[in-house]
């Protein structure tokens, strides 16, 4: 059963990138508390209307949204941020889970008329990132905390599928290299240890390696500096606390890793082109 899933849903998607085209982008992002009944995911999520109209809600600069989403289009939600979809009309989807280690596709294939789909048929892949589909979907979801509007939102969303097409029709040819695994394994530490001191030494030094060897792997596997990274997770972190609770910055500094609310406040706005007041102002609606 587990085979014959993946074919059906390889056999999709090849069918779907042969005969159509990613016209447009919806982006969800983390604005507004999810609601009753939405999807909320720590990884990003991309939906590829195959047949009908999958409606959903989601939350856009503040506001919620309804999308009306057909073939053609394509709804990328990015980690912490939401959707929630209206399964009263016929749809059939794929959906892409990009998690820390795995990339998972179901397919629904609803026929409409209740407030729950049917069952999904679902494949997976462990491991499965190459520095080509990674890459792809860290521009995708930097994307979409901008301006999401113009052909590159297009172009990115389907070159993310054929890379994941690419990956899940030759497994063997596009084998994640070690570099690549150790640096997927080194973010990962990472984004469950923002909120703890982290260095370049430290981390080497938990997983065994020269530190060197660390700056080495976030420049070539991840086309950033090692400490770029570390900023760039605790800032999205802050982003989620500044949109979803009253804390002070002082308590945002500490609960991202740092300990100097005013170094927070540059770094900051050196990533999101604003301060941390600012954020929180532009992106939390009065109650």
């Amino acid at each position: 059963m587990k085979r014959e899933a993946r074919r059906i849903i390889v056999r999709e998607l090849e069918g779907y990138l042969r005969r159509a085209s990613v016209r447009r982008v919806h982006f969800a992002d983390g604005s507004l508390p999810p609601p009753l009944m939405a999807y909320v995911t720590n990884f990003p999520r991309l939906s590829l209307p195959l047949d009908g109209c999958h409606t959903m809600e989601l939350a856009r600069n503040g506001r919620i949204e309804t999308v009306r989403p057909t073939r053609g289009h394509a709804v990328f939600v990015p980690g912490n941020a939401w959707n929630r979809p209206d399964w009263t009309e016929r749809v059939e989807v794929l959906t892409f889970l990009f998690g820390a280690r795995q990339i998972g596709i179901s397919l629904v294939q609803h026929k409409g008329g209740s407030e729950l789909p049917a069952e999904a048929l679902k494949t997976s892949m462990h491991g499965a990132y190459d520095g080509l589909t990674h890459n792809i979907l860290n521009a995708l979801g930097i994307f979409a905390n901008e301006n999401p509007s113009g052909p590159l939102a297009r172009s990115l969303t389907e070159s993310l599928l054929h890379a994941c097409l690419r990956l899940f029709v030759s497994p063997e040819a596009h084998r994640i290299r070690k570099a690549v695994r150790t640096y997927e394994t080194v973010c990962l530490y990472i984004q469950e240890n923002f909120q703890t001191p982290l260095s370049r030494d430290s981390v080497a030094a938990h997983f065994g390696l020269a530190p060197n060897h660390v700056s080495r792997l976030f420049r070539r596997e991840g086309l950033m500096h090692f400490n770029d990274y570390v900023n760039l997770v605790r800032v999205n972190r802050a982003k989620f606390l500044l949109r979803n609770y009253g804390m002070t910055l002082k308590e945002i500094a500490a609960n991202c890793g740092y300990s100097d609310a005013a170094y927070f406040c540059r770094i900051f706005k050196r990533i999101s082109k604003a301060t941390p007041t600012q954020y929180r102002d532009r992106n939390v609606t009065a109650p």
